[in-house]
């Protein structure tokens, strides 16, 4: 069904008024990266996104993603233009929204498009907006209306920033991949900090963040990702008390309740900044010490930026999607069901059997590694 109705998307595209592809020896003009949801995903792409930028330094590069992770890619030097997109759009199916922005994308002529998700619906779009080349990636036939489809196995052992390489690499790129890019300006860093810690820290205090939310994004609510509040809190209060380092509760407005119950269980004050925004939760990362997170954006983010963070995985595959930065340190489920979801619509399950399995020790081990203490 998916390769039938390319094939008409194909047909679609034509009659719409398609140009021609360029040859083999034209470089692109005009480069279009489409990465729709999801920030840990988006800060996955960005090393791809360089890759894409040293192989075509001339060339105009914009990127397209919804308004929920947009911000994490303000500032990237890789990028000309941002272009964001109602998320609701998308995943609420509201054809007149999409029809609008295919048209928009079509003013723009663009010569080449890199789509990084196998998903069937955005890759037609692209195609409606008469983007001549577009490489992306197929699972299940979803990559009929692409002009080069690349394979995907998102349950493999394999890290999809891996995978998402492989549009550069199809594309003539022969480098190793680069890091994780996350720009956030000296001023912003310095804001954030003078609004959410300068009240309550001095310079010298040692930071841990705990970040027990996560598991939601435009396109699913995957609350089974979440470690128990009271462990979080065990874990905080005895870092607390071994190394003297005050405790950062972090968290986006849907994390309000479970910030709440880890609060109640410590027996001290954290600070919780309230109605932070995504790129000031960035800034205040960048001066932990470290961080400790469910499998979430907080993850992806400290490895951008190069923080200690213990990553605590359940249902999802670490070996598909943990950061595979020197700064991670991964703690994974050992229940025989685990890992049951990696990158695609999460299956569901009765009980998070996975996540009451890891202990309070496994994690403060990890724990201490990351700040290097015994």
């Amino acid at each position: 069904m998916n390769r039938l109705l390319g094939s008409a998307v194909r047909a679609a595209a034509i009659v719409l008024g398609r140009r021609k592809r360029r040859t083999a020896d034209q470089a692109p003009k005009r480069i279009l990266v489409v990465k729709t949801h999801a920030i840990g995903d988006l800060l996955m792409v960005t090393p791809s996104i360089r890759a894409i930028r040293l192989l075509f330094p001339d060339a105009h590069i914009s990127a397209l993603t919804g308004k929920w992770s947009a911000p994490i890619l303000v500032g990237n030097p890789d990028i000309d233009e941002l272009l964001e997109f109602p998320d609701e759009a998308l995943f609420g199916h509201k054809i007149g929204a999409l029809s609008r922005l295919s048209r928009g994308l079509r003013a723009l002529r663009f010569d080449l498009a890199t789509i990084f998700q196998p998903s069937a619906p955005v890759q037609m779009l692209i195609a409606l907006a008469g983007v001549p080349e577009r490489i992306g990636f197929d699972l299940n036939g979803s990559g009929a209306s692409l002009t080069r489809a690349l394979a995907w196995s998102p349950n493999s052992e394999r890290f999809i920033g891996d995978y998402y390489m492989d549009i550069p690499r199809a594309l003539g790129f022969t480098g190793d991949a680069p890091h994780s890019v996350l720009a956030l300006a000296d001023e912003e860093r310095a804001a954030a900090s003078h609004k959410y810690l300068a009240p309550s820290l001095t310079q010298d205090d040692k930071i841990v963040a705990v970040c027990p939310g996560g598991g939601n994004n435009p396109r699913d609510s995957v609350p089974q990702k979440l470690w128990p509040a009271e462990r979080f809190a065990h874990v905080a209060e005895v870092l607390a008390r071994e190394t003297g380092a005050r405790i950062l509760l972090l968290g986006g407005r849907a994390d309000v309740d479970v910030l709440d119950a880890v609060a109640s269980h410590l027996s001290h004050n954290a600070i919780r900044p309230v109605g932070t925004s995504l790129r000031e939760l960035a800034c205040l990362i960048s001066s932990c010490d470290l961080i400790i997170s469910n499998d979430s954006a907080p993850v992806h983010i400290a490895a951008a930026l190069s923080v200690p963070c213990v990553a605590i995985y359940g249902p999802s595959n670490p070996h598909a999607v943990a950061p595979n930065a020197s700064t991670s340190h991964i703690v994974a489920s050992e229940a025989p069901c685990s890992p049951c979801y990696s990158n695609e619509r999460f299956p569901g399950c009765a009980e998070p059997y996975c996540m009451e399995g890891i202990s309070v020790d496994t994690v403060l081990e990890a724990s201490r590694a990351a700040l290097g203490i015994e």
